[in-house]
């Protein structure tokens, strides 16, 4: 099962601290559950067997997610850093074409996004749910650029922050060459579907146990 998921996140809370909120109320500081959230990267390939397209994933460093509950629009901060390194699909010779000739991880080892601001925040209170745009920067294989991040968003009771979201973007404005396959006589799609969900808790919880692949 594909999850709908990247980069990223707003400190949401519940509505009593969005109504009632003090103006010095407490500013969250949650950590990304590296275990728990999962990055997939979809792309077109002419000879796959399903769909007519591939998925592999990607495995996040470190990240953090901060802000205040009273204003997270004014506040809300994300930053969060990338292994280009671990990716993986279904295929050896597949993940070989990706991390040496397309993504070039021998130069460039890590895929970076840090959140600007914060757009189109809404709220359904009931159930602490929202959804957001975050903007920010992506850095990968060494070109940043600026994208918009549609996602939606909990947080429960405990702390933990889950933010789902999907966005497109074209590898050649990264620099990126499209992998080639059947002896060279094919090329895989320059557009990339980039789907995550982001975990993100307090920084003293314990490390949860790997997210299914």
């Amino acid at each position: 099962m594909k999850y709908r998921r990247w980069v990223r996140a707003l400190c949401l809370s519940p509505a009593i601290l969005l109504f009632a909120a003090p103006a010095s109320a407490k500013v969250l500081h949650l950590r990304v559950d590296p275990s728990a959230t999962q990055i997939v990267a979809t792309v077109d390939q002419p000879l796959a067997r399903i769909n007519g397209n591939v998925s592999g994933s990607f495995q996040v460093i470190t990240g953090e997610i901060e802000g205040d509950p009273a204003d997270p629009v004014a506040t809300g901060h994300i930053d969060i850093v990338i292994d280009a390194t671990s990716y993986t699909s279904d295929s050896a010779r597949r993940d070989k074409a990706v991390l040496h000739d397309a993504l070039e991880t021998r130069f460039y080892q890590v895929i970076k996004f840090v959140s600007t601001r914060i757009e189109d925040l809404k709220w359904d209170a009931p159930s602490v749910i929202g959804s957001a745009t975050i903007v920010g920067n992506l850095t990968l294989h060494g070109v940043t650029r600026e994208i918009r991040v549609p996602i939606s968003a909990t947080l429960s009771t405990d702390g933990r922050f889950s933010a789902d979201g999907d966005f497109q973007f074209d590898c050649t404005d990264f620099g990126i060459t499209p992998p080639h396959e059947l002896f060279g006589a094919l090329r895989a799609g320059k557009i990339v579907e980039l789907n995550f969900r982001v975990i993100a808790v307090a920084p003293d919880a314990p490390a949860s146990t790997p997210a299914p692949q």
